[in-house]
């Protein structure tokens, strides 16, 4: 049984005030305060009011667990050293990790109270603004691939597409549940449809047209089972955007001209081309074998013959030392291929004397030279958006 001291006590949660159920004559007689929406607001910080560097990432879910498998994978794990706090670190850099929900890691990435963020693109569009503050550094990670799309019950057999949903809210507002204000309303407009009403909801959207409180929802759709399963249906039209996981970094951080300025741009672009070279690697095999011939030019044109074994920049031919009792011309070659080429080229080898093949993993493939950096710099004004040129050395 509650006792009279508890009931008049707000319950504070994660920044949500919630209130016990027996709660209608305290609030009369004064004892409670009004409930009142959270809201986010951001503090604004100058570069020489901290010092570290500040990552943030999703604070759960297979979001997080996604995530937190990427940095580890291209050597820069996130150590939290304490499972209650939001806090954590970068392996081998002065980083701050801060875990956040989604939606305020783009918030606070444009307002610049962390400097880079993993999320999605979904989020990004919603709430980065129309300043610029918010700059992509990477666009693709290679997870939480999903859409943003509206879903109708499957009892509105004569709406299939967003001309016929035009025609339906012409004789009726729609009742529309998302999260996803902004977007929903630019969506819209693009569309003509004005007799709308947006009710914002945060999660368990598919309930809500059963519930009767919406008619229809505009939500994150990644295999559409959810949407099946209950009495829902994509139409022709109706998806708002493609998202996935991107790193993202606050415009005038990234670009000051100061100390801290420099320390994020370094650290900025190690993990763009520690992640780019990781995701090109992933795609790829190493496969080296070896192949007899008269010399490695004799090598090197039966190689150039077949269509899959010429490599990223040609393959790699070298003498091999062979044992005293063996004959001379013995050649080893390395190629880094796509994966989908794999047993063509395994083929081809074979077909032009290859021999004990091996196939190891790729982890990382660094190109000569970054290119989304490079791009990066030319839209925060601080570079040429061509690659460098290359000099060579006469002989």
């Amino acid at each position: 049984m509650l006792t009279a001291f508890q009931t008049c006590i707000p319950v504070f949660i994660r920044g949500v005030n919630t209130v016990p159920v027996d709660t209608h004559n305290a609030r009369q007689q004064g004892a409670l305060p009004r409930q009142r929406t959270a809201r986010y607001i951001p503090v604004m910080t100058a570069p020489g009011d901290r010092s570290k560097i500040r990552l943030a990432i999703p604070s759960k879910g297979d979001i997080l667990e996604s995530t937190k498998q990427l940095l580890s994978e291209i050597g820069m794990d996130v150590q939290i050293h304490n499972p209650r706090q939001y806090v954590a670190a970068l392996r081998g850099s002065d980083v701050e990790v801060w875990l956040q929900r989604p939606a305020d890691i783009v918030r606070k990435v444009r307002d610049g109270d962390v400097d880079l963020g993993i999320v999605g693109y979904d989020l990004v569009a919603e709430h980065g603004g129309s300043e610029g503050n918010v700059v992509t550094v990477h666009e693709r990670l290679g997870y939480g691939e999903c859409r943003l799309a509206v879903g109708v019950p499957m009892s509105w057999t004569n709406c299939y597409d967003m001309k016929s949903l035009r025609q339906r809210a012409s004789a009726r507002e729609l009742r529309i549940a998302t999260k996803y204000v902004n977007e929903t309303r630019r969506f819209l407009l693009d569309h003509g449809i004005e007799n709308y009403q947006v009710i914002k909801m945060d999660g368990a959207l598919e309930a809500s047209t059963q519930m009767g409180t919406a008619d229809c929802i505009i939500d994150l759709v990644s295999s559409g089972t959810t949407l099946r399963e209950n009495l829902l249906k994509e139409i022709n039209g109706g998806t708002l955007l493609s998202s996935s996981m991107r790193l993202i970094v606050n415009r005038g951080r990234i670009s000051g001209e100061s100390n801290f300025g420099d320390r994020l741009r370094d650290i900025t672009k190690e993990m763009l081309e520690r992640i780019e070279a990781h995701l090109l690697g992933k795609d790829n095999y190493n496969i080296i074998a070896n192949i007899r011939g008269s010399s490695m030019v004799d090598v090197s044109r039966r190689l150039a013959t077949q269509e899959n074994l010429r490599g990223l920049d040609g393959p790699t031919v070298s003498p091999v030392v062979p044992p005293a009792d063996s004959e001379d011309g013995m050649y080893a070659i390395g190629i880094v291929l796509p994966k989908e080429q794999l047993y063509s080229a395994i083929q081809q080898l074979r077909s032009v004397g290859g021999s004990g093949v091996t196939v190891l993993p790729v982890s990382f493939v660094f190109p000569q030279h970054c290119k989304r950096w490079i791009d990066l710099m030319g839209v925060i004004g601080r570079g040429s958006t061509t690659l460098p040129e290359v000099k060579v050395a006469s002989p």
